[in-house]
């Protein structure tokens, strides 16, 4: 008797400081009390309850005691050891209920919540948790919340997430904004490996949403996945040809052209990939799109050993994208490598290394280009100007390893 007393208390003290006054709230808090004889019996009664909950939830949106009942929900499910949908309803409450009062207890049980994510995908969850929408409607809120999971790429959450779409979709039937909603549930399903239901959802924008902006998108991404995710190429290029026949004027072309392109390109059929690269190229312009463009195209140049023209479309991408950082280091490094390995030609290596250091001396490959750039001057038999290119990385960089290398060169070179 003494033992069951003990045990009622101490399950009374772990209660949170919240408490519910509704009714059946409060039932369900007074059930919690009860534990299984097995710790499997238990984490299935928990689970019970955070459906029931659940269920209340549903039934009794604009109730203001919603609030509670997802922090009741979240603790069941955290008992019942369904982290993830413990994250999710942690994290309405969070989007909902905007509250800076509310982010120690919350911080608290995410972190519980999270046991089963990496750190990336941890600081992720924490980055959502610091979102602040107070300035949005309810339901501008809700799709905020929609939208950030998809963007934050969390693992292990997928069927609570799914749930969360389709309750918002059963809800809000006639929301101006489904269409645009549906295509992030496809993307949620992409990201899940479940290509088939993101198919579907793009198929479903495309053909039961009539006045939606995104029905060339939306068909080019089902496409997408066709070709990419499922290597049903046959089908794919169907369905990006259906784009092009059914809208010929859309922005979505010369994505079309540049995914053509890589599908024709993994099929080795490097006559037709260049071709569909040199039209993306066309339709996309100076857009970061046409980007992966040039390089695709550069790459089936090297493929077909075109190195001289694919040295050269290369050089013309940075030049193209010089504003862009990463595309341009990238660009020239990748120049320099066929200028290296394809042309062997260390005055053209050098020309695209100094390029880098001339427009981004701070890049953070600074050291290695700078080596490389040091190493290819001495194959130029330039050995004054490789001295004082390795001097310049060790006086700039003097722990990296490449500081290393440089000073061995250097001793050669001045023996």
């Amino acid at each position: 008797m003494k033992k069951t007393m003990f045990a009622v208390l101490a399950c009374a003290l772990a209660l949170p400081l919240w408490a519910a006054n509704d009714a059946t709230l409060n039932f369900y808090q007074k059930q919690a009390l009860m534990k299984g004889q097995k710790a499997k019996q238990d984490r299935a009664f928990a689970s019970a309850l955070a459906r029931d909950t659940g269920l209340w939830i549903a039934a009794n949106g604009e109730n203001p005691e919603v609030k509670t009942a997802l922090l009741m929900q979240a603790d069941y499910y955290l008992r019942a050891q369904e982290e993830a949908k413990a994250l999710v309803a942690l994290l309405k409450v969070r989007f909902y209920f905007p509250s800076a009062q509310d982010l120690p207890l919350l911080s608290s049980n995410v972190e519980q919540a999270m046991e089963g994510l990496n750190r990336s995908q941890k600081a992720q969850a924490l980055k959502l948790l610091a979102t602040d929408t107070t300035a949005l409607t309810q339901t501008q809120k809700q799709t905020a919340l929609l939208e950030a999971l998809v963007k934050a790429k969390l693992e292990k959450i997928y069927e609570p997430v799914c749930e969360l779409f389709e309750d918002f979709f059963v809800s809000h039937a006639d929301y101006a904004g489904n269409d645009k909603l549906t295509l992030w549930y496809g993307d949620w399903h992409r990201q899940n490996e479940n290509y088939n239901a993101a198919v579907l959802e793009y198929k479903k924008v495309n053909e039961l949403f009539d006045a939606t902006p995104y029905k060339a998108a939306s068909l080019r991404m089902a496409a997408d996945v066709y070709g990419g995710d499922l290597k049903d190429y046959d089908t794919a290029i169907a369905v990006y040809n259906q784009v092009l026949k059914q809208y010929p004027d859309s922005a979505e072309k010369g994505i079309v052209f540049k995914h053509m392109a890589v599908m024709e390109e993994n099929r080795r059929d490097y006559a037709a990939a260049l071709a569909y690269y040199e039209k993306a190229i066309a339709q996309l312009g100076a857009q970061p799109a046409a980007y992966e463009a040039w390089m695709g195209k550069a790459d089936v140049l090297i493929k077909n050993k075109d190195y001289q023209a694919a040295y050269d479309t290369q050089i013309k991408a940075a030049e193209m994208f010089a504003s862009n950082e990463d595309n341009y280091v990238n660009s020239l490094l990748s120049a320099a490598e066929t200028a290296n390995r394809r042309l062997k030609n260390a005055a053209l290596q050098s020309a695209a290394l100094d390029k880098v250091l001339l427009v981004y001396p701070q890049t953070q490959r600074a050291p290695e280009i700078m080596y490389d750039l040091g190493y290819a001057l001495e194959k130029q038999d330039k050995n004054t100007q490789a001295t004082a290119m390795y001097k310049r990385l060790i006086i700039n960089y003097p722990t990296d390893k490449y500081a290393g290398r440089a000073q061995s060169r250097l001793s050669r070179l001045e023996k």
